[in-house]
């Protein structure tokens, strides 16, 4: 027992710390599959895609932020966003346990991100605002837009 691998020198902590965006993307894919979603996560996320999904045969790109508040997700770029209009971003807060979602489309329509999502480091900066105009795009939003019951102006 004295010669201990990497693997099990890691520290708990560290290990929450590490995986913490992973348990929350399959938490909202575990609430997406209860909707009748259907669901195929990324095994590797080198492209900023956590996975795929869809129903009754259309499906879209996501990729998925969470944070324990609504504070600057990052890693959502104006290049990513014009490449991929349709992808849809996950914005999961993990205290208020509520997601608000938005595709890129959204985001580089937003004037108040035109200069965040430019960035080094591009982020989303999240104030009472856009809160509050943001903030019916809920969980609820989601399964409609993917379930085709909400219009969609951008198909």
């Amino acid at each position: 027992m004295g010669n201990k691998t990497k693997f099990e020198k890691i520290k708990v902590e560290s290990m929450n710390k590490l995986n913490i965006g992973k348990r929350n993307e399959f938490k909202v894919w575990a609430r997406l599959l209860a909707e009748g979603i259907d669901v195929y996560p990324s095994i590797v996320d080198d492209r900023g895609v956590d996975g795929i999904v869809g129903y009754d045969s259309k499906y879209y790109e996501v990729q998925i932020k969470s944070g324990k508040n609504w504070n600057n997700p990052r890693g959502i770029s104006k290049r990513i966003c014009e490449t991929f209009p349709k992808r849809i971003f996950i914005i999961y807060n993990y205290n208020q346990n509520k997601i608000i979602f938005l595709t890129g489309k959204h985001i580089i329509e937003e004037p108040e991100w035109s200069k965040t999502i430019n960035w080094d480091i591009p982020q989303l900066k999240w104030n009472k605002k856009l809160l509050e105009k943001y903030g019916n795009r809920d969980f609820k939003d989601l399964v409609e837009y993917l379930k085709n019951k909400k219009s969609n102006s951008e198909e």
